[in-house]
């Protein structure tokens, strides 16, 4: 039996409008990158991400490996 865990990352984004309108996908793309060489070179995955918060079954058929 397999399992997909879905995790959240936490990350921020800097902006000049108060309700982010102003925020696009490359602004999203370059936080991310930015918060994952941040973990990586703090060696903080566990604390930054924690347990999963959720968890499902994946049929026979559709399991990957892993």
């Amino acid at each position: 039996m397999k399992y997909n865990h879905v995790f959240t990352l936490a990350f921020s984004v800097e902006s000049n409008d108060k309700e982010g309108r102003d925020i696009f996908g490359v602004h999203f793309n370059n936080a991310v990158l930015r918060r994952v060489i941040d973990l990586n070179e703090n060696a903080e995955w566990d604390e930054a991400v924690g347990p999963p918060s959720d968890t499902f079954e994946i049929p026979q058929g559709e399991q990957h490996g892993t």
